[in-house]
């Protein structure tokens, strides 16, 4: 309740990604995947309280003026800035996961890994579904994709020859462990 008055769901959700946003409040979704728990519940609160990819604005660093930030649109027709987060070996070889935050990759593409400065080629791209992969031609900023047989690490930035770089993804060390069993299901 409001001023005695009852708030409305739409009027809660507004306020909950308004706060979120302004990463003034912090949700928090407890589930298991195993147990298909809770799952729905947070599909829709990325949904409903995270920002899409077009409604953030991303920092590159301009590696040919003494690493000076500037906004990177998210726009398929900017030039290519991706960056490698992930690496996994699975069944069919290394997967490298790749966030695009600009341009548009594209299978058979090459592209530059800025930590090295070579050029590799993109040999096979693939979009994951849980432990499925569908092959697609092309991707777009703000998509996250697979890539096949590509050498680079974790970390790297990879453009379409643009001299820029994404800083790394900072994943702070936990200050606390821990795991709730539930008494029952």
């Amino acid at each position: 309740f409001l001023a005695e008055e009852p708030v409305g769901a739409e009027e809660l959700r507004a306020a909950i990604r308004r706060a979120t946003l302004e990463l003034r409040f912090q949700t928090v979704f407890m589930g298991s995947a195993f147990k298909n728990k809770g799952v729905q519940p947070l599909l829709d609160a990325v949904l409903d309280y995270l920002p899409c990819p077009t409604e953030v604005v991303n920092e590159a660093l301009d590696l040919s003026a003494d690493e000076q930030r500037l906004k990177l649109p998210c726009s398929p027709s900017g030039p290519f800035v991706g960056l490698a987060f992930k690496l996994e070996e699975g069944k069919y070889g290394q997967l490298m996961y790749v966030r695009i935050y600009s341009g548009t990759l594209r299978k058979g593409d090459c592209v530059t890994n800025m930590s090295t400065n070579k050029k590799v080629r993109v040999p096979r791209l693939v979009r994951m579904h849980s432990n499925e992969m569908e092959d697609i031609t092309h991707a777009g900023a703000g998509d996250i994709v697979a890539v096949f047989g590509m050498d680079c690490s974790s970390g790297d930035t990879l453009t379409g020859g643009v001299k820029l770089a994404m800083t790394s993804i900072r994943v702070p060390d936990p200050v606390m462990s821990l795991a709730l069993t539930p008494t029952s299901a």
